[in-house]
C-alpha cells in the first residue's frame, strides 16, 4: 500500500511537471495577464523538488513523529488500552451511535477551530475504539480523518480557513454565517447517511457470502442417511471439516484491535491490570489538548481578542530587580494565540514525560517506547510532507515575481465571465486546490481577481472559495492531512477515492447550489 500512496503523490507531481511544459507562467494586474514564458520542471528537479520538500516541511515530520511517540508511551503504561476497554463496554450495543458521536464530534470540532493537524493527535484514541467495535479501516477513517477534513468544507470560526479568507479577502469571521451553518447541517448528515450506509452495505455482504455454505451442508446431511457406509465415511471424515470452519469463523475476530495504531510491534506490552487508574492518562490528556487549541487558535486577528496579547505582556515585565525573569524562562514560545506546530510539538514531549512519571515508568523504557511510536508514525510523517510537493515550487515561484503556471490557469478561468460567476469560481477554486494544499497561499494567489469584485459578490465568492478550496483536500493526493490519513490507516488511495467521489460531488453541488441562491437573493 506505501508503495501505492507514494505512486498517487508522484503521478500528481508528474502532472504538474507536465504542465510546466506545457502553460506559460503569467502575472495577473490591472486585468490584464502578462505571460512570461515556460518555467520548465528539469530533470534534475526530478530528484532536487522532493529533497526540498522534505527540508522545508519537515515540522510536518517532527508533528506525526511525536504524535506517535506520545501514543506509544500512553499505551506501554497499559492506561491507554485500559482506557479504550472502557469506552468501547459503554458503547456496547450501541456501537454506531459511537461512530454518529465521533464524526460530529471531528465535523463540528474541525468547523470551529480549523486546526485540522493538531486534531490529528485525537484520531489515534477514536480509531482503536473504532477497530475495537469491529469497524473497517475505510469507516473508521472516513469517521475521523475524514470527518476533519469535511469540517473544512463546512468552516464556521475555523481560522485556518474562515480567519484566512477574512483577512486575505477583507471579510468578516460572521461573513455568511447562516449560510456557513446550513452548509454544516447538511453535509454533516449526508456524510453520517454515507458512512452508515457504507457499514451496512459490507455487512450484508458477509452474510450473503456465508448463507450458501450452510445450505450446502444442510443439503449433505440430508443425503448421508441413504448409505449407512457413506454415513460412517462422513463421520469419520467430520472432525476434520469442523476444525477447518472453526478456523475460518474465527478469522474475522482477529481483526478486533484494541490497541493504538500508533504504537510499534517491538514495544514490550505492560499487561493491563484490572484496577488500572485511567483518569490521570485522560486529565493529561485532555488538558494538553485543550491548551494546544487555546494556543494555536489566533484570537486577535479572528475577533480582536486582546486579553491573551496584554496577559503575556505582563508577564513577560515581570522583574526580580531590573532582571526580566519570565522574558527569559520563558523565552522561545509564543504568546497565546500564536503558537505554531513548534508550540505544539513541545505541549505533546511534556504530556508524554508527564504522563511516563505518574505511571512509573523508567527512563529507558520511556524512551524505548517514545521511540518506537516514533518509528511506526515515521512513514505517515514523511508521506505528509511529501504532499506538499508541489506547493514546494509555487512557493520558491512566488518569490521570482514571474508568476505560476496557475496564475495563467486562473486568468483564463475567470476571464470566461465579465462579472463573479458562481460556477467558474467553483471549478478554479477546485483546481487551485490540487495546486495550493494551503488555503492561505491559495487566497493568496486568487485574490488579485476576487478583489475586483462588488462586497456582495466577494462575500459569496469567499464563502464559495474556502469551502470548494477544502473540499479538495477530501479527494487530491496533495491534501496533507488526506495523505497522512491514508498512510496511517493504511488505505490505498484508489480505494479512497471509489469510496468518496460520489460524497464529494454531492457536496461540491450543494455549495454551488447554496452560493448561486445567494447571488440571486
Amino acid at each position: 500500500m506505501k508503495r501505492n500512496l507514494l505512486k498517487a503523490i508522484g503521478i500528481s507531481f508528474l502532472i504538474f511537471v507536465v504542465l510546466s511544459w506545457i502553460i506559460p507562467v503569467g502575472t495577473y494586474s490591472n486585468g490584464e495577464l502578462t505571460t512570461n514564458g515556460i518555467d520548465a520542471v528539469g530533470l534534475f528537479d526530478l530528484i532536487n523538488i522532493p529533497v526540498t520538500t522534505l527540508l522545508t516541511f519537515a515540522l510536518y515530520i517532527v508533528v506525526f513523529a511525536v504524535i506517535g511517540g506520545l501514543y506509544g508511551v500512553m499505551e506501554k503504561t497499559g492506561a491507554l488500552p485500559a482506557w479504550v476497554e472502557n469506552i468501547t463496554k459503554k458503547f456496547t450495543g450501541k456501537e454506531k451511535g459511537f461512530l454518529i458521536f465521533t464524526i460530529i464530534f471531528f465535523v463540528i470540532l474541525s468547523s470551529i477551530t480549523g486546526l485540522t493537524l493538531p486534531l490529528f493527535v485525537l484520531i489515534p484514541l477514536f480509531a482503536s475504539v473504532l477497530f475495537a467495535m469491529n469497524y473497517d479501516k475505510i469507516t473508521a477513517m472516513a469517521s475521523t480523518v475524514g470527518a476533519v477534513l469535511v469540517g473544512s468544507v463546512c468552516s464556521t470560526y475555523g481560522f485556518n480557513v474562515t480567519g484566512y479568507t477574512k483577512n486575505i479577502l477583507s471579510l468578516d469571521m460572521n461573513n455568511q454565517i447562516i449560510a456557513k451553518l446550513i452548509i454544516l447541517v447538511v453535509v454533516t448528515a449526508i456524510l453520517i447517511f454515507f458512512i452508515l450506509k457504507f457499514s451496512k452495505k459490507k455487512e450484508v455482504k458477509v452474510a450473503a457470502k456465508a448463507a450458501p455454505a450452510k445450505k450446502e451442508a444442510v443439503k449433505e446431511v440430508k443425503a448421508a442417511p441413504k448409505k449407512a457406509a457413506a454415513k460412517k465415511t462422513a463421520a469419520k471424515k467430520a472432525p476434520a471439516k469442523k476444525t477447518t470452519a472453526k478456523k475460518t469463523t474465527k478469522k474475522p475476530a482477529a481483526k478486533k484491535n484494541t490497541q493504538s495504531l500508533a504504537v510499534a510491534k517491538d514495544v514490550k506490552k505492560v499487561d493491563t491490570k484490572k484496577g488500572i487508574n485511567t483518569l490521570p492518562l485522560i486529565v493529561i490528556f485532555v488538558l494538553m489538548t485543550v491548551i494546544t487549541f487555546v494556543g494555536m487558535y489566533n484570537w486577535y486577528y479572528a475577533f480582536g481578542i486582546e486579553v491573551f496579547n496584554d496577559i503575556h505582556t505582563s508577564i513577560m515585565s515581570v522583574k526580580i530587580g531590573d532582571f526580566p525573569i519570565f522574558e527569559h524562562l520563558l523565552s522561545g514560545i509564543s504568546q497565546i494565540g500564536y503558537w505554531g506546530n513548534v508550540e505544539f510539538v513541545i505541549m505533546m514531549v511534556i504530556a508524554a514525560a508527564l504522563i511516563a512519571w505518574i505511571y512509573k515508568l523508567k527512563l529507558n523504557t520511556f524512551v524505548e517506547s517514545f521511540i518506537a511510536g516514533v518509528k511506526k508514525m515515521l512513514p505517515t510523517a514523511i508521506y505528509a510532507a511529501l504532499a506538499s510537493v508541489i506547493l514546494t515550487v509555487l512557493y520558491q515561484a512566488s518569490y521570482g515575481g514571474t508568476g505560476t503556471l496557475v496564475d495563467t490557469l486562473y486568468a483564463k478561468t475567470f476571464g470566461l465571465t465579465d462579472d463573479f460567476n458562481v460556477a467558474t469560481a467553483g471549478i478554479a477554486s477546485l483546481y487551485g486546490s490540487f495546486f495550493y494544499n494551503d488555503l492561505y497561499y491559495l487566497l493568496a494567489g486568487m485574490q488579485t481577481y476576487l478583489i475586483g469584485f462588488d462586497a456582495s459578490a466577494l462575500s459569496v465568492a469567499g464563502l464559495l472559495v474556502q469551502s470548494v478550496a477544502s473540499l479538495g483536500m477530501i479527494i487530491f493526493p496533495t491534501s496533507v492531512i488526506l495523505i497522512a490519513g491514508l498512510s496511517y490507516f493504511d488505505v490505498p488511495f484508489k480505494d479512497w477515492f471509489k469510496y468518496i467521489w460520489k460524497f464529494a460531488l454531492a457536496v461540491f453541488i450543494i455549495i454551488l447550489l447554496v452560493c448561486c441562491i445567494l447571488t440571486i437573493i
